[in-house]
């Protein structure tokens, strides 16, 4: 094996060729450069720590260029040197300073998680960073890494199982993250999802509410008391996610409610929106009797509403006891239907795809409904997503406002064109009420 003084010459001369090879340094034994067939130049330190019988090993110090000259990884290979006659490992005293540098409670790591590979892998690396932010780290907090178990997991994805693509998108990130403990930096020596079956990749959902079923979402909504009841106008008026609109603030609003300007934080996309509100939304907004101060949609004042899956499921029972008086009313036998039958299983986000469906059926273009959802692509990444905020506002007017038509539509089509109905309702949404199980 060629062995020379490495130095800045040495180094700048040394070519690639057909398969990698190595400098050895006169001056520090165990010191050298290897060249790979690509050209890259890394500093390595070889060593053994059980003597001549002893395997023989190779650590990298760093790859030529800011920090490491010729004269740096010399210096560092002589630390190493040392480490080594005191019997350390070089590679156990690295992974001794990377404990030390990034602490192992869980809320720390994630940290280092992020900077260490999202940022580095993953495209969509701020919506991985974001669902850690607000699903991940509140449950585990300042645990330590070793402490967090396959149950620990499992309980956290379950309490996803309402939002499938959610519970997929947690669990992959929660594995790279483990793996990354375990096989890139060496802070833990086996990861929890090692047994845990994967979460299954999700179908993409074609449900849409019908006619008659947004009827009942829009009447079990008026229905429904503070803050859900004008939560869900709100969520249906605007096309926006269920997160989005718990998050809300009057100081997003223009002073007459007209227009919503949502910050980067709210926003799946990690960008800056600016949506129309139809009438239906000003409406919604302008029944709350709030100090038109802080969040809109609240119960304890600092934080956005949240417990969807409780407020989901009454809306749920509502929407049932209207369908089931307009079937009555129809003439149609369903005192023996079951509920499921009724109202087939939907979700929140289905409202996304309800008011965008129908829009297309209006005549609304892709561009426009694609805008409205905030969906990322195309000319939305670049600069043109970063600083045209307001790009397609006159569509969007025109598009939203056709949509809060519609849902005002049909409120206005059931009660107020055959109004004795609207008793029925009451009735029915009042003995609801009066019996919750």
């Amino acid at each position: 094996m060629p062995t020379i003084k490495i130095t800045k010459r040495a180094v700048d001369a040394a070519m690639p060729t057909a398969k990698q090879f190595f400098l050895w340094d006169t001056e520090v034994k165990g010191f050298g450069l290897k060249t790979s067939v690509a050209g890259k130049r890394t500093y390595v330190f070889q060593y053994r720590t059980g003597g001549r019988e002893s395997a023989t090993q190779r650590f990298t110090i760093g790859e030529h260029g800011s920090p490491w000259t010729p004269d740096q990884a010399r210096k560092e290979a002589l630390r190493l040197a040392g480490l080594v006659r005191r019997g350390v490992d070089p590679r156990e005293d690295q992974r001794q300073k990377r404990k030390a540098t990034v602490a192992l409670a869980f809320d720390k790591y994630a940290e280092a998680f992020v900077e260490g590979y999202l940022k580095v892998h993953w495209k969509r690396w701020k919506e991985a960073k974001r669902i850690l932010d607000r699903d991940v780290v509140p449950v585990f907090g300042k645990r330590p890494l070793t402490s967090i178990t396959k149950g620990d997991i499992d309980d956290l994805l379950s309490s996803m199982n309402d939002r499938p693509a959610l519970k997929r998108q947690a669990y992959s990130i929660l594995s790279k993250l483990f793996n990354w403990a375990v096989k890139t930096r060496g802070d833990i020596t086996v990861s929890p999802l090692t047994t845990m079956d994967a979460v299954p990749t999700v179908r993409p959902r074609d449900r849409y509410l019908s006619a008659e079923e947004l009827a009942a979402f829009i009447l079990a909504a008026d229905a429904t008391p503070y803050p859900f009841g004008n939560y869900f106008r709100v969520l249906a008026g605007t096309l926006q996610r269920r997160e989005t609109v718990a998050g809300s603030d009057w100081a997003q609003f223009n002073s007459g409610q007209e227009l919503w300007s949502i910050p980067a934080r709210l926003m799946k996309n990690g960008l800056d929106h600016v949506t129309p509100c139809n009438d239906e939304v000003v409406e919604a907004l302008g029944s709350l009797s709030a100090g038109r101060a802080g969040l809109i949609f609240t119960t304890t004042g600092t934080t956005g509403v949240s417990g969807f899956s409780k407020a989901k499921k009454a809306l749920d029972k509502r929407m049932v006891a209207i369908l089931r008086t307009r079937a009555e009313e129809r003439g149609e036998k369903v005192e023996e239907l079951d509920d499921s039958i009724l109202l087939p299983g939907w979700r929140l986000q289905d409202l996304r795809r309800t008011g965008v469906t129908a829009l297309q059926a209006m005549g609304v273009p892709v561009e426009v409904t694609e805008d409205i959802l905030a969906h990322t692509s195309g000319t939305r990444e670049g600069v043109a997503g970063v600083y045209n905020k307001y790009r397609y506002l006159t569509e969007k007017k025109v598009a939203l406002g056709l949509w809060g038509e519609f849902l005002r539509d049909l409120r206005s089509t059931i009660l107020a064109a055959e109004p004795h109905r609207k008793w029925l309702y009451a009735d029915r949404l009042k003995r609801l009420d009066a019996d919750p199980a």
